[in-house]
C-alpha cells in the first residue's frame, strides 16, 4: 500500500512565485516566460484542483530589489503557517563567496538590474540562502522551494536548506530552457501541463513524489529546440515524508480504464521505454526504467481487455 498523502492546510498554507523576465543588463537575456508561467501556476493552485486560497498565493513579476522577493516571506511571519510553497522562476546565477572562483559554488537569483558576471553576481544577485533562512524563520510545518532557473541544483548543496522540500529545474551545471515563441518554460509548462492533465492511474491527489518521478520522465524525453536536444530532467531533496505533500487534485483520478486514460497511460510508457534506452544512463537505472516500462505496458494490456464497444462502437470501461 502507498503512503498517505498529506494535503495542505488550505487555511493556514501560502504560496510565494516569483518570476523574473526583464533585465537591465545585456548580460542576461529577458524571459517572458517567466511572467506567463507564474501567472498560470497561480491560477493551478487556486482553481478547480488547486488546494490554495486566492488571498494567501502572492505573485511578484520582474522584481527590482530583494525585499520584493524576501518581503512577501516576512508578511507570512507570526501566522503559524502549515505549509509554505516558494516558486522561483527566472535566470539562476552561480559564483563562488570566496571571489576567486575557487570556493564552493553558489546560486543566485536574478533581479531586473542583476549583472551575469564575475563578482557583480554576488553584489546584483539574491542568494539562494537568503530564501531558506527566511523559511526557517517562519517555522513552518513544511516548506517547499522550486526553482525554474539555470544552476538550480546548486540548492540541494545548500547547508542552510535545512529540512525544506526542494525541486529544481535543473542540475549544477545545467542551464534551464525556454523557448522564444512559448507560453512557459520548459519546466513550467510540463508542471502546468500535468496538473492541468492529471496522471489517469495515479492517486487521488498529486503529491510531490509523484510529481517528480512524472517529470523525471517527461522532461528528458521532450524536445527542447529543433536541434533535436532534450529538456534537462529535473532533481529533487526530500526529506522524511515531505514528498507525499499535495498542493493540486489529480483531475484524471479514476480515468485509468477509460479510453482516453489508456491512451495517455500508453504514452507515458512509451516515454519511460524511450528514457531507458538512453546508453549513458547508469545500467542499474536503463534496467528499472525498462523493467517499469514492461509493467505499464502489461498493465495496459490487461485494462485493455476489459473495454467493450458500446452500441455506437465506441469502447468504454466494461462494468466487472
Amino acid at each position: 500500500m502507498p503512503w498517505p498523502t498529506r494535503v495542505i492546510d488550505r487555511e493556514s498554507s501560502w504560496a510565494i512565485l516569483v518570476g523574473a523576465s526583464e533585465y537591465l543588463d545585456s548580460t542576461l537575456e529577458g524571459i517572458p516566460q517567466a511572467e506567463t508561467s507564474v501567472s498560470d501556476l497561480r491560477r493551478a493552485l487556486t482553481g478547480t484542483t488547486g488546494l490554495f486560497c486566492e488571498e494567501h498565493v502572492v505573485t511578484v513579476t520582474n522584481p527590482k530589489s530583494t525585499d520584493e522577493i524576501l518581503g512577501p516571506l516576512d508578511q507570512i511571519a507570526g501566522q503559524q503557517p502549515d505549509v509554505v510553497l516558494f516558486y522561483y522562476v527566472g535566470h539562476g546565477m552561480q559564483e563562488s563567496l570566496d571571489g576567486g572562483g575557487h570556493g564552493l559554488m553558489e546560486l543566485f537569483l536574478t533581479l531586473h538590474g542583476s549583472v551575469d558576471k564575475g563578482a557583480d553576481r554576488i553584489r546584483t544577485g539574491v542568494p539562494g540562502n537568503a530564501v531558506f533562512s527566511r523559511l526557517r524563520s517562519l517555522r513552518a510545518k513544511q516548506s517547499v522551494v522550486v526553482l525554474d532557473c539555470c544552476f538550480a541544483g546548486r540548492a540541494l548543496e545548500d547547508r542552510s536548506a535545512g529540512d525544506v522540500h526542494i525541486l529544481c529545474a535543473t542540475g549544477k551545471t545545467t542551464r534551464a530552457r525556454y523557448g522564444l515563441t512559448d507560453r512557459h518554460t520548459g519546466f513550467t509548462g510540463a508542471l502546468l501541463q500535468l496538473f492541468e492533465r492529471g496522471i489517469p492511474d495515479g492517486p487521488q491527489h498529486l503529491d510531490l513524489n509523484t510529481v517528480f518521478h512524472y517529470l523525471s520522465v517527461i522532461l528528458p524525453t521532450t524536445a527542447a529546440d529543433a536541434s533535436g536536444g532534450r529538456l534537462p530532467r529535473p532533481r529533487q531533496r526530500a526529506t522524511d515524508h515531505s514528498g507525499n505533500l499535495a498542493f493540486v487534485r489529480n483531475p484524471a483520478f479514476g480515468t485509468a480504464r477509460t479510453p482516453e486514460g489508456i491512451a495517455a497511460r500508453a504514452e507515458f510508457a512509451r516515454r519511460v521505454a524511450d528514457r531507458g534506452s538512453v546508453q549513458t544512463l547508469p545500467a542499474g537505472e536503463q534496467r528499472m526504467l525498462l523493467a517499469h516500462a514492461t509493467e505499464l505496458f502489461a498493465s495496459i494490456a490487461a485494462d485493455s481487455m476489459g473495454l467493450a464497444p458500446d452500441s455506437e462502437g465506441h469502447r468504454s470501461a466494461s462494468a466487472t
